[in-house]
């Protein structure tokens, strides 16, 4: 009866190391969010001095492969062999055309609407799990998912019965994105880090040579700067990334994802002054409801999809 007791207590309250490993998994968590928003950040500024957006792709992705290149040379290569390669093809490839979309959709729209429709992806995951792996979607899901579309509705505002291009661009962007996500969290329980950067990077180069041949650019200096700091950045994101699944669970980790919607609506105001409209804000404000409790709910009690990452 007193064991009992001491592991109800001990459930309830959180030992200063676990409050710790807490706030270290929160605070990477949220210092990578920042790293990815400057990737979107640079791509814009990239444009400005000239530069074609293929080009800026291809040589930010170009960067991050020379460093996934540099830690599997310090590993001697031993991290290149992943457990399963078609999985690791399809999460970089669809990764690498999320972002190309997200890319697009920032010249067509806002770099607040392109990014919030990017990170519609938690409100696509379930259904995205529905398809690929079987999995039951509750009702309580379904209600987050419901909330998450009224938002984007209120986003994109249709005018008469035309979307907007920019619109379903990012929309496009943020379904490619959980599929990515789903994948990932499937590769983690094999593959470590370096091995998935490296696939990830690799396959994101080769997708974009062609559009860095055929929209070839030779910027100022700033040009080549703003894209290479790009797959620099992404490198640190997923750096942070890993090292805030090491401490937290991803599924308390999950809400603080829409920070970078934040980031990057600060950044477009400060840097492009632009400033999103009254019913954006809400809408953002409604996406975010409905991602948090669509992931949220999907991952309570279900180890297959927590990030394993070692």
């Amino acid at each position: 009866m007193a064991n009992k007791s001491t592991s109800l207590q001990g459930a309830g309250n959180q030992s200063p190391a676990g409050e710790q490993s807490l706030a270290k998994g929160i605070i990477s968590a949220l210092v990578g969010l920042f790293f990815l928003s400057l990737i979107a950040v640079c791509v814009k500024l990239a444009g400005k001095t000239g530069a074609q957006l293929g080009w800026v792709i291809f040589m930010q992705y170009t960067a991050a492969f020379m460093i996934a290149l540099l830690l599997s040379f310090k590993d001697k290569f031993r991290n290149v062999k992943p457990a399963n390669y078609p999985l690791e093809i399809l999460r970089g490839s669809a990764g690498v055309i999320s972002f190309l979309l997200f890319a697009a959709a920032m010249t067509e729209i806002p770099m607040v609407d392109a990014s919030l429709l990017q990170n519609t992806a938690p409100i696509f995951i379930p259904i995205i799990g529905l398809i690929w792996l079987k999995d039951v979607v509750e009702k309580r899901i379904w209600i987050g998912i419901i909330i998450g579309f009224i938002g984007i509705i209120l986003i994109i505002k249709p005018d008469g019965n035309v979307f907007k291009i920019g619109d379903l661009i990012g929309l496009a962007s943020g379904i490619l994105l959980a599929i990515s996500y789903v994948a990932m969290r499937i590769i983690t329980r094999s593959d470590g880090f370096k091995t998935i950067l490296f696939y990830f990077s690799l396959s994101a180069m080769i997708l974009s040579l062609p559009l860095g041949i055929i929209y070839w650019s030779n910027p100022p200096i700033e040009g080549w700067l703003y894209s290479l700091a790009g797959g620099v950045l992404l490198v640190a994101y997923l750096n942070m990334q890993k090292y805030s699944y090491k401490h937290t669970e991803a599924s308390k980790l999950s809400p603080f994802n829409y920070f970078v919607v934040i980031y990057i609506g600060l950044m477009d105001w400060w840097l492009f002054g632009h400033i999103p409209d009254t019913l954006t804000i809400i809408g953002i404000a409604i996406v975010s409801i409905g991602g948090i409790i669509a992931i949220l709910k999907h991952e309570e009690g279900k180890k297959e999809l927590k990030h394993s990452w070692h």
